[in-house]
């Protein structure tokens, strides 16, 4: 926000969109050295926040290597040669965040990002069986115009049903949908329970996953819900805020 005063004295209040980004304030998750050019490409708005994605340019250039400067990582995105969830993207700063799916068709080269334990979000290297779905957690519900139920996923998409069922309307904030790509169909439902397959997206612990072993099923505000997994760090408990499912008794996609 910048406010400023007009010649009448009145206070006006304008909206800055920021374009750039301090290469030292840049989020942990690019993983770029704090030394070098001064700035680092900030990501366009998009389906992740800022903070849990990176950017194309910075994939394309300090990830996988295929550029040295960022006049040339620009090139190759302008050219549509990545795309992400089966979509070729060719703006430099698109977010690219959880689980979605980056793929190089001139080398064949099909990756998933996901949160590695202790290093954050990186490139998971997948086979081409996976590249066509990803998996998605509802963090929003609602009922919309026309009796119509809307579920909001982590990635930004919406999912509608037009005439909701019994089951649809069982359907709750923190179950997951496995999403075909880049056509944006529902494939399967997955229930948050135990004995599900989680993985810890967020916090400290993110990148240990396994089944569920116990979870508080009502919250006590201020305090949030937490749920115990079996990893093979041994028993974790984290908040649910930082949980998702990802499988029934073994996971629906690789993990790291």
């Amino acid at each position: 926000m910048r406010v400023r005063l007009d010649a009448g004295g009145a206070r006006n209040v304008e909206r800055v969109v920021e374009m750039h980004l301090k290469r030292l304030a840049a989020p942990v998750v690019f993983d770029i050295p704090p030394k070098g050019k001064k700035f680092a490409p900030r990501p366009s708005p998009g389906p992740h926040p800022i903070d849990y994605s990176v950017p194309l340019l910075v994939i394309v250039r300090d990830w996988l290597r295929y550029a040295s400067t960022a006049r040339e990582a620009e090139k190759i995105v302008h050219q549509g040669k990545l795309l992400v969830d089966g979509r070729a993207v060719r703006d430099p700063r698109f977010p690219v965040g959880l689980m979605d799916v980056l793929s190089v068709p001139e080398t064949g080269e099909i990756y998933r990002m996901l949160p590695v334990y202790r290093r954050g979000l990186r490139l998971v290297e997948i086979d081409k069986s996976e590249a066509g779905f990803k998996i998605g957690l509802i963090v929003r519900k609602q009922h919309v115009k026309g009796g119509a139920l809307q579920f909001t996923l982590h990635d930004g998409r919406n999912v509608l049903v037009k005439h909701p069922t019994e089951k649809d309307l069982s359907i709750g904030t923190w179950d997951s949908f496995q999403i075909s790509v880049p056509e944006n169909k529902v494939l399967a439902h997955l229930s948050f329970d135990v004995g599900k397959y989680a993985l810890i997206y967020r916090g400290s612990r993110a990148g240990l996953h396994g089944p569920v072993v116990d979870y508080e099923r009502v919250r006590r505000y201020p305090a949030k819900q937490l749920v115990t997994i079996q990893t093979s760090e041994g028993d974790i408990s984290t908040i649910l805020d930082y949980v998702m499912v990802v499988g029934d008794e073994r996971p629906w996609l690789k993990l790291p």
